[in-house]
């Protein structure tokens, strides 16, 4: 069996490329033609490095389906079968099958080691003591343009550094027909939020459609993506679901960011969505709606964690435990006094540090430093400047602490829309 001289070949183990095997020879023991390699049939399902389980064939004009076990000798332009007769029943798809070339090449899939869409320029197979297995794929460009040149222009002609293992792949399978396979999330977490929402914005309607029915299996996930996501893909993608469906995704995400996309839906959903929220976050969500979304009102979250003066920093770090709450909102531990009106704040680096009976108002280090609701966006980015906060208390007339306010959500206020995705700035 001869090997690929584009790529290394560990001992044992013969490496060769899609464009390779494709349009291959199909000769039988005697090496006498029979026909022509028109695809290689996988399946997906198991996950790790999908094994082949045939070819397609053409042989005197009918397409025909040879199992791996008659598959012999494979080299470069050539397939060797083995036994004395081939199965002359046409090829049908089975559940899980996924075509190489019909389905993946030429086609983008996910790299999970970027975070990003890459093309399927061609696909490299590896045999070993099992079996084929699909190894990895060539995101060059030059592939796509290999298969459109005749021979001897169209030789596979790879470099490592476009080399992608299969382990950092995912590939979409939403377009393959009657294969009843899902795109499976597990690789999907491998991924922050913000990349997964990177992904679904440059990728089309039904991409995108396929990784939020992906992370769809972990509603923390998917809530988080959710609120990366801009304002266009959060409606597109929420538009086809039933107003209980929506309701799920905006329970799990931050109030203010469900606030925020609760009024960019169509006004005759709105009441009905909101109706559906959990008690606890629909009265959170209706209160943030009452803001402008330019004042610091609209900008706060209405979660924190508040202490009372009289706390110990045991009592402190104990409700930093239990608040479930971002890292963000978390950097800072407010202190009120006894009426419930803000003293100031404590970072947690200092509770952290501090004796755990101490008391938390001899570590409070700024007073003044909160804002009214109705103060605007540039007020807001000129107080957190100036105190160096990354986290600033948003307050009542009473000067009870009603919100804060984190500086990612004054940078995504006042960054234009055409940088927020990593993709457009990169490109655009």
């Amino acid at each position: 069996m001869t090997t690929s001289d584009t790529e290394p070949s560990p001992s044992g183990v013969t490496r060769l490329w899609l464009t390779e095997i494709t349009h291959s020879r199909i000769v039988d023991r005697a090496g006498e033609p029979l026909g022509r390699v028109e695809d290689v049939i996988v399946r997906l399902g198991a996950g790790g490095y999908p094994p082949v389980a045939g070819l397609i064939g053409r042989l005197a004009g009918r397409q025909l389906f040879v199992p791996r076990d008659r598959v012999g000798e494979v080299e470069r332009k050539r397939v060797q079968l083995t036994g004395e007769t081939l199965s002359l029943l046409r090829f049908e798809r089975r559940q899980g099958e996924v075509l190489l070339r019909s389905d993946v090449l030429g086609r983008r899939v996910i790299s999970v080691e970027t975070g990003r869409l890459i093309t399927a320029g061609d696909i490299q197979l590896s045999a070993g003591r099992s079996g084929w297995k699909v190894a990895g794929v060539d995101s060059s460009r030059r592939g796509a343009l290999r298969r459109m040149l005749p021979p001897p222009f169209n030789a596979p002609r790879h470099h490592a550094r476009f080399f992608v293992d299969w382990a950092q792949v995912e590939p979409f399978v939403g377009h393959v027909p009657t294969s009843r396979l899902l795109m499976p999330i597990r690789r999907l977490r491998r991924l922050h939020p913000a990349e997964i929402a990177d992904i679904v914005e440059s990728a089309s309607h039904e991409e995108g459609e396929e990784i939020i029915s992906a992370v769809h299996a972990d509603p923390e996930l998917e809530a988080d993506v959710f609120e990366e996501l801009n304002t266009e893909h959060q409606v597109e993608f929420l538009h086809a679901r039933s107003d209980a469906e929506a309701a799920m995704v905006l329970a799990g995400m931050g109030a203010d960011d469900a606030a925020d996309l609760i009024t960019e839906l169509d006004q005759g959903r709105r009441a009905a969505i909101l109706a559906l929220l959990p008690p606890a976050k629909q009265a959170k969500v209706r209160a943030l709606l009452s803001y402008s979304p330019e004042s610091a009102g609209g900008l706060m979250s209405p979660d924190f964690v508040a202490v009372a003066e009289a706390a110990t920093v045991t009592e402190a770090l104990a409700a930093v435990k239990t608040a479930g709450l971002s890292p963000q909102v978390l950097a800072d531990v407010f202190v009120t006094d006894a009426s419930g009106r803000l003293v100031g704040a404590v970072p947690l680096v200092s509770l952290i540090q501090a004796r755990g009976n101490g008391g938390v108002a001899k570590l409070v280090q700024r007073g003044d430093t909160a804002l009214e609701s109705g103060d605007d966006l540039p007020e807001v980015a000129r107080l957190m400047t100036d105190f160096n906060l990354s986290v600033a208390p948003v307050v009542d007339d009473g000067r009870r602490i009603i919100g804060v306010i984190s500086v990612d959500d004054v940078l995504e206020a006042m960054l234009p829309d055409s940088w927020r995705r990593r993709s457009e700035a990169d490109h655009g």
